[in-house]
């Protein structure tokens, strides 16, 4: 057999299979069904934007990540002369793309605008289990609208999209970017040393917090600051933090507007798993105000499968209307799948609500004949058109394919067939009508 693993995906990227390229549609289908109920509306935008749109807008180190695409022809060779190669780059992520397209389009939207979008992003990241080159993102962002009652539906949203998937236990753990510096520097740190505690803080998903406080200590912060920093920190892990603790400068007032949109978010859904934390760090600049990022409650999955916040001033530094504010959320669509699939979670399975013609002898033009007729009534039809294909390895290629009914034998005209289910191999004489009717069931259950 030929060495075919160089011309497999590039580094980072992957293939689909049929039956995979279904669940994520499935997958996809369900989120923006719930989305619509909040009168969120879809938009696209290209795979590729300007650099100067990408560029220095805050996407920290994902802007880094940006794969960027060489200039071509005669400006490749004015690019090589003044040392600037690239032009464009891929999206790597939905926001930026977001606040360009309202810039652009603003005088054509409804105020506030409520959108969703779904569709692949990329970043030139180490893969790893969880992470690819290109992923897809489903977000939901709303635009023109300065209350923090949008923060209070997103995350409403959100909750409700997250129990539909059945991902298990979750949460979606909420503060404001401006709290943990102000907090911080209330203890003593100087303004220089934010970032570096920030740094470690954010491991914290992923290490101890012994193994966290080790890192701080090693910033070479005074011991009076190391003590307050320890303390606050077993107090957040623990829940014992008191309204007393915030009392430091702009830090309370901040406090007391995250604690009123989760108290909001509670008086309007209880059971929604949303909570305060106040070492949430995010490491996207453009946010400015509260942010939000969820995590899945389980050891084996130790990474975020979302985030987002409040990025007022954004959409102005892409040519928007001055001073339009927006906030929005994030899904990451390849760690859900990731986390359905090993869960073997019942969203992760897939009937394909089609109905298979066997060839047991009967002709390629009865077959063809009675698919067509099928079709017509609104049915999926896949067929078999070798007459001398063995008919177990066309039920097991069926079945395999996610089928679940399959017409074994029919005669010409006749509008009742035998028809075998594939899960439990049980046959039975069906008419065309019971057939229909239980294939357009099946297909309203799928959503595939």
């Amino acid at each position: 057999m030929s060495d075919n693993s160089k011309f497999g995906p590039a580094k980072g990227m992957r293939d689909w299979l049929p039956k995979e390229t279904l669940l994520r549609q499935k997958l996809i289908r369900l989120i923006e069904k719930h989305y619509q109920l909040y009168g969120f509306q879809p938009i696209d935008t290209p795979a590729l934007e300007n650099i100067e749109v990408l560029q220095g807008k805050g996407g920290g180190e994902n802007e880094k990540l940006m794969f960027k695409v060489l200039k071509r022809g005669e400006d490749l060779q004015k690019g090589k002369d003044g040392g600037d190669f690239a032009d464009m780059g891929l999206r790597f992520d939905l926001t930026v793309p977001l606040a360009r397209y309202y810039a652009n389009h603003a005088n054509d939207l409804p105020k506030p605008f409520r959108c969703y979008h779904i569709g692949p992003v990329w970043r030139a990241d180490k893969p790893q289990k969880g992470r690819y080159r290109e992923f897809y993102q489903c977000d939901i962002d709303t635009v023109g609208g300065n209350s923090d009652n949008y923060e209070v539906e997103l995350l409403l949203a959100t909750d409700r999209v997250l129990k539909a998937l059945k991902i298990g236990k979750f949460k979606i753990r909420i503060s404001d970017k401006r709290l943990l510096p102000n907090l911080l520097t209330g203890m003593g740190v100087d303004a220089s040393g934010v970032a570096g505690i920030a740094i470690a803080l954010d491991k914290l998903d992923k290490q101890s917090p012994d193994e966290v406080m080790k890192e701080i200590k090693e910033l070479g912060h005074s011991l009076e600051v190391l003590n307050k920093v320890d303390a606050f920190i077993k107090n957040a892990l623990h829940k014992k933090l008191e309204p007393g603790h915030f009392k430091m400068g702009e830090a309370e007032e901040l406090w007391r507007n995250i604690e009123s949109i989760r108290q909001r978010i509670h008086e309007v859904n209880p059971g929604a798993n949303v909570v305060f934390d106040p070492l949430l760090v995010r490491g996207f600049d453009y946010y400015t105000g509260p942010v939000f990022e969820i995590n899945v409650e389980d050891k084996d999955f130790t990474f975020s499968i979302g985030g987002g916040g409040r990025y007022d001033g954004l959409i102005e530094k892409l040519g928007g209307p001055k001073g339009t504010p927006a906030v929005g959320i994030s899904l990451g669509f390849e760690r859900i799948l990731l986390i359905l699939a090993e869960k073997n979670n019942s969203a992760a399975q897939v009937v394909s609500a089609t109905v298979f013609i066997a060839n047991k002898g009967q002709s390629e033009k009865d077959i063809l004949t009675l698919a067509e007729e099928l079709r017509s009534k609104g049915l999926r039809v896949e067929t078999c058109l070798e007459p001398k294909k063995d008919f177990v390895k066309q039920m097991k290629g069926a079945q395999e394919s996610g089928m679940e009914y399959a017409i074994t034998e029919f005669k010409p005209g006749s509008e009742t067939y035998k028809v075998r289910q594939l899960s439990n191999r049980q046959d039975k004489e069906m008419s065309q009508k019971e057939l229909c009717n239980i294939i357009k069931r099946l297909s309203e259950g799928a959503e595939v």
